[in-house]
């Protein structure tokens, strides 16, 4: 829909000092650099007056619109100096949507435009790893790093009837928000949103729940999932699904990290291993694994978690995105925890926000990934007790 004058964008307090860093990494040809018409015909006109040919750097694409062409490993626009032509010499209205917007994720809500991002940028994930309480916070657009786009394609109405959960959205956001913020085991925080959504989603009288009650009683909240019997045999079903949805260098990396954890220092039983196709992960490794976690890894899982939630996944459905979430957690926890168990050591800044950006690119961009995975029903149990399966790695 088109997006009308606003002066102000909601914007969790971490991601507001977001800046490109002119990286060209976003530019890269790993990437569909999808082109809107409005873009196509201004660059065409200013190409021209520069005695060029739109057709040496933008092309059809098989759904209708246009998509960058590739040189050397960048889109054919980037200078040599990884700066944007179109943005340095034509302006940034002439970007494409996909240009202006990448980070970030833009909603036009009903209580106005909300800004997020997508961290398989360098320059985002980064933004994880402060250790400043999570919150939403109003900011004058020009105090943002922001490019207004023609169009945002998602919108959060008013639901007015008051039976639906939908009708109190932004309390239940607030709450799981606030939550998160509690001290405590992330996994024990996640455990308890579970069991609140289920009272929630389920209450027969939504307009008189109580969440600033619910917060008050995670106090006394005792751990009631315990059961971790077989949850590393999930994490491998993640990783092979993933494989079968086309994904095989992403499954190939987690194949090589789980067989590093079988290596010995000896080159003839390390070659045999490398050589076999059969890797395992054993829930004694998962277990073992757990123990090198610590405050700083939780608190970015926090931050990316408060994130995911402020994108309003949870408007519409309760599972699902519940079902997502913790796999993008036990995805990103297993990540962190292997690359430690390779390196030998913490990771440092820059190896921690590279598993950031990697795991973020990996499973949060262009497939239907998680909803093909959630409706083929594979997990081999009901959704219920993936979850809780589920919620076990994150203590």
């Amino acid at each position: 829909m088109d997006i009308k004058n606003f002066q102000y964008i909601l914007v969790p307090n971490i991601l507001r000092n977001y800046k490109c860093s002119s990286s060209g990494e976003c530019c890269k040809s790993k990437w569909r650099i999808d082109i809107d018409k409005a873009s196509y015909d201004k660059t065409k006109l200013f190409l021209e007056k520069e005695k060029e040919n739109i057709d040496d750097y933008m092309e059809k694409s098989s759904n209708g619109g246009y998509v960058t062409k590739f040189a050397n490993g960048y889109c054919k626009l980037i200078t040599e100096d990884k700066l944007c032509r179109v943005h340095r010499d034509f302006g940034w209205d002439c970007l494409s949507d996909t240009c202006k917007v990448y980070p970030r994720i833009l909603k036009l809500t009903s209580r106005g435009m909300e800004m997020s991002l997508v961290f398989s940028c360098a320059s985002s994930a980064k933004l994880l790893l402060t250790e400043e309480e999570f919150k939403i916070i109003k900011v004058k657009k020009e105090d943002l790093f922001f490019m207004k786009p023609h169009t945002v394609n998602f919108m959060i109405p008013e639901n007015n009837l008051p039976t639906s959960p939908g009708s109190r959205y932004f309390e239940l956001e607030d709450f799981m928000i606030k939550l998160t913020n509690l001290k405590g085991e992330l996994g024990l925080k996640l455990e308890y949103m579970y069991k609140i959504l289920q009272e929630y989603y389920e209450s027969q009288e939504i307009q008189k729940f109580n969440f600033e009650q619910k917060l008050l009683e995670f106090k006394k909240y005792q751990r009631s999932i315990v059961d971790d019997d077989k949850v590393n045999d999930m994490i491998i079903k993640i990783v092979l699904e993933k494989e079968t949805a086309g994904y095989k260098s992403v499954a190939n990396e987690y194949i090589n990290l789980f067989k590093n954890l079988k290596l010995k220092k000896d080159l003839k039983s390390s070659s045999v291993h490398f050589r076999e196709n059969s890797f395992s992960f054993s829930l004694e490794d998962l277990r073992e694994l757990k123990q090198k976690w610590n405050h700083r890894y939780e608190n970015v899982l926090k931050n990316y978690l408060s994130c995911f939630i402020f994108n309003k996944e949870f408007y519409n459905y309760m599972h699902y995105p519940m079902f997502k979430m913790l796999i993008l957690a036990v995805m990103l926890k297993t990540k962190i925890l292997l690359s430690i168990e390779y390196l030998g050591r913490d990771l440092t800044d820059d190896e921690l926000i590279f598993v950031i950006k990697t795991h973020d690119n990996d499973f949060s961009h262009g497939s239907n990934f998680f909803s093909d995975f959630y409706s083929s029903g594979k997990y081999e149990m009901s959704v219920d007790e993936y979850i809780k399966k589920l919620l076990t790695v994150l203590y």
